[in-house]
């Protein structure tokens, strides 16, 4: 079977550098799944869980924003952060999402404060969503 160059790379390190059979991706548009041979691809992605295949496994993990690039059978995620799902500490997690919630809730709130809080509840949900998943 033909593999796929997987790097998944946030700006504090480099989280993955592997072959692998199969990258499913929260895309901006929709959920990608990129096997060999796929088009190239730019495209940005949302938070929400990132899983790939590799001898039959699947890993997966929790990314928040960021953007994908295919090309040559080249799988490569530039995310704002990405987390193993056992690396994720729930309480934290649920404390963003209700930090953020609040936050959310305040009526004076400029478009970018809007944003920034909305972005954080997205990835706290993400983030809680996958340690249910894994459960």
């Amino acid at each position: 079977m033909s593999l796929l160059q997987l790097s998944i790379v946030t700006p504090q390190r480099l989280i993955v550098s592997d072959q692998v059979d199969q990258v499913n991706i929260p895309g901006t548009e929709g959920d990608l799944g990129i096997l060999y041979d796929h088009a190239p691809i730019l495209t940005g992605m949302r938070s929400g869980q990132l899983s790939y295949q590799k001898e039959g496994q699947t890993i997966v993990l929790i990314v928040s924003g960021g953007y994908v690039e295919v090309t040559e059978n080249r799988v490569t995620v530039l995310a704002e952060t990405a987390e193993f799902l056992d690396e994720i500490d729930r309480g934290r997690a649920e404390a963003a999402r209700q930090k953020a919630e609040e936050l959310l809730n305040r009526a004076d709130l400029t478009d970018e404060e809007f944003h920034t809080a909305q972005k954080k509840l997205f990835r706290a949900i993400a983030r809680l969503e996958g340690t249910e998943s894994s459960h």
